[in-house]
Parts: C-alpha cells; sequence; structure tokens
C-alpha cells in the first residue's frame, strides 16, 4: 500500500489557495491522500485512516480548536506519527516553538510552492520503498531491487552505478531526463560518454525488462535521455516487506 498523508486545512477546498493543489500532486507523486477542512475532525480522522503523517494547519478559522491542540492531542495517543505544521507567514518564533512542544516534526511557512510541503513529506516519512505497476520493488535506503516474475518476487543483484541509474530514473518517473543530467548524478565529475550510458541501460533493462529487446520501463527518448515509464507508488517498508516475502 502506498503512503497516506492526511492534509488537514481550512483552505484545502479553496481555489484560490495553493494548498488546494497539494493533493493532486501528492497522487500524482504517488501517495494515497486524505483531505479535510475541519480542524474538530481531525483527531479522529487520524486513528480512523491511521495514515502514515499529517500535514496540519495551526489556525482554522471559526473552529473552537487550533492545530497547536490537535497536534498535542495526536502526539499523546501516537508518539511516532510525523506531524508537519503549516503556519502563516511571519510567524513569531513564540508559535514556532509552541508547534514543536506540542509535538510537531517539522514547520512549513504559508503560502508557499507545494514542492516544497513534498520535500518536507518525503524527509519525514521512513525511507522511502517505490513499488512499479506491481512487478518492480526499488528500496532507495536499502539498495534492493525485486521484480515479479511468474507471480514470485525475485531479488535483483545491482552494482551501485546500476543502482543509482535506476533510482534516479524511477524517481523521475514519466519525466525525460537528459543523458548530460543522468551521467553527472551518476558519475559526477568523471567525463563519460553517451555510449558508456546506453551500456548501463542495456544492462537495466536486461535486468528488470519483461522483454529487453522491447523495453517497457526504460524508454529512449533519441537524442534527449530517457524516461521510466512505470508508475511508482510510495510504500512503508512493513508493506514492502509483507510483498516480497
Amino acid at each position: 500500500m502506498p503512503f497516506k498523508i492526511l492534509v488537514a486545512d481550512d483552505n484545502i477546498n479553496d481555489k484560490n489557495d495553493e494548498i488546494s493543489r497539494l493533493p493532486e500532486m501528492l497522487h500524482a507523486a504517488g501517495y494515497e491522500v486524505v483531505t479535510t477542512p475541519d480542524g474538530v475532525a481531525v483527531y479522529d480522522l487520524v486513528f480512523e485512516s491511521r495514515p502514515d503523517l499529517v500535514v496540519l494547519d495551526i489556525y482554522f478559522k471559526n473552529q473552537p480548536v487550533d492545530g497547536f491542540e490537535i497536534c498535542e492531542a495526536i502526539r499523546s495517543n501516537d508518539p511516532v506519527i510525523p506531524i508537519i505544521l503549516i503556519t502563516v507567514p511571519r510567524a513569531e518564533t513564540e508559535d514556532v516553538l509552541r508547534g514543536f512542544q506540542a509535538g510537531a516534526n517539522d514547520y512549513v511557512i504559508r503560502p508557499r510552492d507545494n514542492r516544497e510541503i513534498i520535500a518536507r513529506i518525503r524527509a519525514n516519512l521512513p525511507p522511502e520503498v517505490l513499488v512499479a505497476d506491481d512487478t518492480l520493488c526499488v528500496d532507495l535506503a536499502g539498495f534492493q531491487v525485486f521484480v515479479s516474475r511468474s507471480g514470485r518476487w525475485q531479488e535483483v543483484h545491482l552494482p551501485p552505478l546500476e543502482f543509482e541509474l535506476l533510482k534516479i530514473l524511477v524517481v523521475n518517473s514519466g519525466l525525460v531526463v537528459l543523458t548530460t543530467s543522468l551521467k553527472s548524478k551518476v558519475w559526477e565529475d568523471k567525463i563519460v560518454s553517451d555510449d558508456v550510458l546506453a551500456v548501463y541501460i542495456r544492462r537495466l533493462r536486461e535486468k528488470l525488462e519483461p522483454d529487453p529487446t522491447d523495453p517497457v520501463y526504460i524508454e529512449t527518448i533519441k537524442g534527449f535521455g530517457y524516461r521510466f515509464n512505470g508508475k511508482p507508488v510510495h510504500v512503508s517498508r512493513r508493506s514492502f516487506e509483507k510483498l516480497v516475502g
């Protein structure tokens, strides 16, 4: 199962507010999303939906509770779940300190680009495991790769450079990664030709693709680079270990 994110913000349904676009962006990034504009409902929703992380507004207009109180209530019953508070611009230091005292893991000042919120979500979740189309598992922290063949998961051993190459492609699923970008990220300052990169891509296809001569996942975009065409979702380590046995 993908990571589940609860976003509790009274502007979540306001199309004029940047936060309203966050759920769609999280879905596109492979997360399951639950939202609510109701601060009073947050506490019960946390224990009903069991999210892996909560993004929580501090101030709910015309409601009897605020994010500090909600955070304290959640934390009193769950000492582990990551909580990211969203606060107003020019937040007072006392508010920030109060949030951490209430048990928050992180802070985001609004209005902000949602990409910053997603980056903070990723930073506060457990190490990611990506599962693409129920046939490919990539454990980013454990440097392990599994493929499903004939209904059974089998580990595929990749050398470090091949794993790093696959990681970059999978994390940027659906996007064309330029050959120059791939080479600089994988080999850093070392000069590597496009032909050498193509050799590594071929090796990955031979190990991961159902038919390396007709690749499903790693597509060559002639003259530009490569694109990973699977649809990875973010899963918890518990789900990953249960999946691959």
